[in-house]
């Protein structure tokens, strides 16, 4: 998956030390996984979720709406926090506070596609056929 790849390389950065020095790199990784999960949104917003909550099956159709939603309240964070950290000297002038939120965000992240593997395109592939895979 590319976005637990981009998400795996900005873990990599995660070093106070480091980041105290210079957030470049951080800041890099930060745009990488953003640009990944925009595209992600984006494919659920314009295909996925519109296909599934059309479904003739009401519990198909629920979960798409629930999985919509939560996207959403998901989608404010990422936005926050990719404001928050928008510049190396940022990421710099708070090394410790950085690594705290991008952990919690990676883990967020990671959650929300194990979800989505589970719950989400599992149903998509049986009602849909392997259209998402």
């Amino acid at each position: 998956n590319d976005l637990l790849k981009a998400a795996g390389e900005l873990k990599s950065q995660l070093n106070a030390n480091e980041l105290a020095k210079d957030g470049t790199a951080a800041r890099r990784c930060v745009g990488a996984l953003m640009g990944k999960l925009i595209l992600h949104l984006t494919t659920e917003d314009k295909v996925l979720y519109p296909e599934l909550e059309a479904h003739k099956d009401p519990a198909v159709a629920n979960m798409a709406r629930r999985f919509s939603s939560e996207m959403k309240t998901t989608a404010k964070a990422v936005t926050a926090y990719n404001e928050k950290w928008a510049t190396p000297s940022a990421i710099k002038a708070k090394p410790t506070e950085f690594m705290a939120e991008t952990e919690k965000l990676i883990q967020v992240l990671a959650d929300r596609i194990k979800r989505e593997n589970q719950e989400l395109y599992a149903t998509a592939d049986r009602v849909e056929g392997a259209v998402f895979a």
